[in-house]
């Protein structure tokens, strides 16, 4: 048989600013939001925020909220 060898990324830290800060992320601060979307506009994976399960689906529905407001873009602007 051949076995293929699977390459596991190392974890990353965790390193939750909402938790240090002991606040939740909120859709009226839209700029609190921002460093956790990508340059096109999308989430970016809680494997790569370095979030908390808890604080990235917090995250996923206070950017759901404010762009459904209008605070943050859908998709970012085509240049």
């Amino acid at each position: 048989m051949n076995k293929k060898k699977v390459r596991k990324l190392p974890p990353v830290k965790t390193n939750d600013p909402f938790v240090k800060a002991g606040t939740i992320p909120d859709y009226k601060k839209p700029e609190e939001l921002l460093p956790f979307l990508s340059d096109r506009g999308k989430i970016i994976p809680k494997s790569r925020s370095g979030l908390t399960a808890k604080t990235q689906r917090r995250l996923t529905i206070a950017v759901k909220r404010a762009r459904h407001l209008a605070l943050l873009p859908f998709v970012a602007r085509a240049k």
